[in-house]
């Protein structure tokens, strides 16, 4: 699916929340792709994997409330916070350090706040990613071991 493909696939009303929850619409800053379209790993049969941030609502900042993240599992669309992805980027989270650095022609809008973000993205990189990605490298492998103990317990039960 190229880029022209997947901007109108996301005017479709299965992404209608973009626009019509309270919390996201004109407040997104950044919105880009993740996971194989991001990587150049895709196929015909890939998922579409949406990332972003938006800015807190006036209401939320002056009441110091803070929405976090919105999820869309249909979609596989993450929305988080500016509060919430300035705190995860500044623990070097991997999911969200790939989103500051993303091919130009994969972000699919950027606002001025959003440019300005990625405009200092080399401010969140430090020593920390170590830890950080080595750690969620090591998860993702306990998980491929755990999956394949049980396909070999189950095989060897049959």
């Amino acid at each position: 699916m190229n880029i022209k493909l997947i901007t109108e696939k996301l005017k479709s009303p299965e992404y209608d929340f973009l626009k019509t929850d309270p919390h996201l619409g004109d407040h997104i800053i950044l919105l880009g792709l993740g996971g194989s379209h991001a990587y150049g790993t895709n196929i015909e049969t890939s998922d579409l994997d949406i990332r972003g941030c938006a800015v807190n609502r006036k209401e939320e900042i002056l009441t110091n409330k803070n929405f976090g993240q919105r999820c869309d599992e249909a979609t596989d669309t993450t929305i988080y916070s500016l509060n919430k992805l300035i705190s995860l980027l500044c623990n070097c989270n991997p999911n969200t350090i790939e989103l500051l650095g993303l091919k130009p022609e994969h972000y699919l809008y950027i606002s001025s706040i959003g440019q300005e973000l990625l405009d200092h993205k080399k401010m969140f990189l430090s020593k920390k990613a170590v830890q950080s990605f080595c750690g969620y490298a090591y998860s993702r492998l306990r998980r491929l071991d755990n999956k394949a103990a049980r396909k070999t317990s189950q095989a060897e039960r049959e």
